[in-house]
């Protein structure tokens, strides 16, 4: 498989890619982690906020499962080129947007972007080693947690330096250009498709709907998106919860991004030789109970000092959740990445509602409650998961 990658250097071809993880962690994080500053500078209510989530993710229902399936085509590698400017483009909107709505604007690019040029990516990834699936995307979400990290450590720094958020987005901007510069000669062409020069919709279409009554495969892919409520979407909304319930200033709520960050770094460094000793799906097993009682107790415990423990040991335990669940999605389906990164995009609209919900539950109760809907996420995945395993 390595042969099919075009490249002289197959060892910097591979290096890119994972580092493609890192740029869209570090946006990711930067997200979180100046979500304070955004909401207090534009006057936003929870539900506006939810919304600079849920939005972009409507969008992307539209165009991500398509951006999925040309992605086991030839045309990969232009998908992952047109994801990476636009990438660039919408993170300087950002910088410079004065109003909600172009904000909003710049977000739901955003989201589409990293569909195309990350995910691709990815699944390239997986494609070039099909068999070691988890422990690929254990050493990609290393790559993603070193950049979510990073992302808040800079937010911290620039802002007790006194300094504004526009100016880290536009900075973003800058690394995003050199990103494109980066992987602008990988071939992307390790997966089945990628040397057809005939395209037929339907074939496509019947390959998509075959794909929908796997059911193991679904399992996989469902089970990936209600965990990202104690992912993403609890990582998404730490900084603001900080900030409006724990009463800590803006550079002490973007602290607590850090260390959750830090914490997820790791656990996943921890995970990553733990694979290769232990099965997955007993990991996942286990963190979830653990995971079920460390958020409760975050969310009950009376201490600012206590949640900033209990959020970074959240953080650790959920380290590997992302990187088995979607390992083990790739491996339901080889041969046919972009395929599960359609599918990946139609599971989405299972969470897509959390952060508007989420916001208007703020709004109506307050953040301490609202919190409290993000425990479905270990819950489910603790009764979703397979009672046997089906390999080592």
């Amino acid at each position: 498989m390595l042969a099919k990658l075009n490249l002289k250097s197959i060892g910097l071809a591979v290096m890119a890619l994972y580092a493609i993880e890192l740029l869209d962690e570090m946006i990711y994080g930067l997200y979180g982690a100046t979500l304070p500053f955004i909401k207090a500078d534009l006057a936003l209510n929870y539900l506006q906020v939810g919304l600079l989530t849920t939005g972009p993710g409507l969008v992307g229902i539209f165009l991500e499962p398509l951006i999925g399936v040309l992605g086991d085509t030839r045309f990969r590698r232009a998908l992952v080129r047109g994801g990476i400017l636009a990438t660039t483009f919408a993170l300087t909107l950002v910088a410079f947007g004065q109003t909600y709505a172009i904000i909003l604007i710049a977000f739901c690019i955003l989201y589409v972007a990293s569909g195309a040029y990350v995910n691709l990516a990815q699944a390239t990834l997986m494609d070039l080693n099909p068999t070691r699936t988890d422990q690929t995307m254990a050493r990609w979400t290393l790559l993603g947690e070193l950049g979510v990290i990073i992302a808040p450590i800079f937010v911290t720094l620039t802002f007790g330096l006194g300094y504004g958020w526009r100016g880290l987005y536009l900075a973003g901007a800058g690394a995003a250009g050199i990103y494109a510069a980066l992987i602008w000669r990988i071939a992307f062409d390790a997966h089945d498709g990628a040397h057809d020069e005939n395209i037929a919709p339907r074939a496509k279409l019947r390959d998509l709907f075959a794909a929908l009554r796997r059911s193991e495969l679904l399992r996989w892919v469902i089970l990936t998106e209600l965990a990202d409520l104690m992912l993403d979407k609890l990582y998404e909304v730490t900084g603001l919860y900080f900030h409006d319930v724990v009463g800590v200033d803006f550079t002490q709520a973007a602290f607590a991004s850090t260390v959750s960050a830090g914490a997820g770094l790791v656990g996943t460094i921890v995970l990553i030789p733990l694979l290769e000793r232990v099965h997955g799906v007993r990991v996942l097993r286990i963190s979830t109970i653990v995971v079920s009682i460390l958020y409760v107790a975050f969310l009950l415990a009376p201490f600012a000092w206590a949640k900033y423990v209990l959020i970074a040991s959240v953080s650790f335990a959920t380290a590997g959740w992302f990187a088995i669940l979607r390992g083990r999605t790739f491996a339901a389906l080889p041969g046919q990445s972009g395929m599960v990164v359609a599918l990946t995009a139609l599971a989405n609209l299972s969470v897509l509602f959390v952060p508007t919900v989420l916001g208007a539950l703020a709004d109506a109760f307050g953040l301490q409650t609202a919190m409290w809907l993000l425990l479905l996420g270990p819950l489910t995945l603790l009764l979703g998961l397979p009672r046997t395993h089906a390999r080592s």
